[in-house]
């Protein structure tokens, strides 16, 4: 079946104006010429339930990254983003080169996303946004969020969901066989790339 044609929409958020848009992105990220730069978004749960999942999408090798969050908040997504920075130490800064969010409000103290908790005062990542009602410029990460939708449905609260259930769901997307990556699987696209930084490793790869 032939593909639509998107609607190009370039609308600016009107509680977002001073982030970072999309079209200032590098070349590097929107030609994917390089490993380290992520899509995000949060999959939330049915109404009136707060447990979410916040997902990050690597778009050069499709490596996928879900964290439990016990809310889609502002606190919430810092305390994600710091946990991660905790994990990878001064290997963030290469692993993270920027991620591209939606205008959700959960994202939108993207100022103290980007400051380092290891560097006081350091910019550990840069941080862009794609335009209101342009789902299809995060399409990596839509993509992703679909195949989490097949084993956490729409309707289902998030909360029963363990942890490890969901770091699960990570394991088989990052070691899922992908047309789009020459039948390779993410994990091995990442190992690929990881291997010829010598400031970073395998062990920098979401197994």
């Amino acid at each position: 079946r032939k593909k639509g044609e998107y609607r190009r929409v370039r609308r600016v958020s009107l509680t977002n104006k001073m982030a970072r848009r999309i079209t200032e992105r590098p070349e590097e990220a929107n030609k994917r010429l390089e490993y380290g730069h992520w899509e995000g978004d949060c999959v939330k749960g049915p109404q009136g339930t707060k447990t979410s999942l916040l997902t990050l999408t690597e778009r050069k090798t499709l490596e996928e990254i879900i964290i439990k969050l016990e809310n889609a908040t502002q606190e919430e997504v810092q305390r994600a983003i710091d946990d991660l920075e905790r994990k990878y130490g001064t290997g963030f800064k290469l692993k993270f080169k920027t991620i591209t969010f939606d205008n959700g409000g959960e994202f939108l103290s993207w100022k103290s996303l980007e400051l380092s908790v290891l560097e006081r005062n350091t910019r550990r990542v840069t941080i862009y946004f794609a335009h209101a009602y342009s789902a299809w410029e995060r399409g990596s990460n839509e993509n992703a969020n679909r195949i989490i939708r097949r084993f956490v449905p729409k309707g289902k609260n998030i909360i029963h969901y363990t942890k490890s259930e969901i770091k699960r769901i990570e394991r088989w997307m990052n070691n899922y066989p992908r047309k789009a990556l020459g039948y390779k699987t993410a994990n091995q696209m990442a190992k690929e790339h990881l291997q010829g930084n010598s400031d970073l490793g395998v062990d920098f790869v979401a197994l």
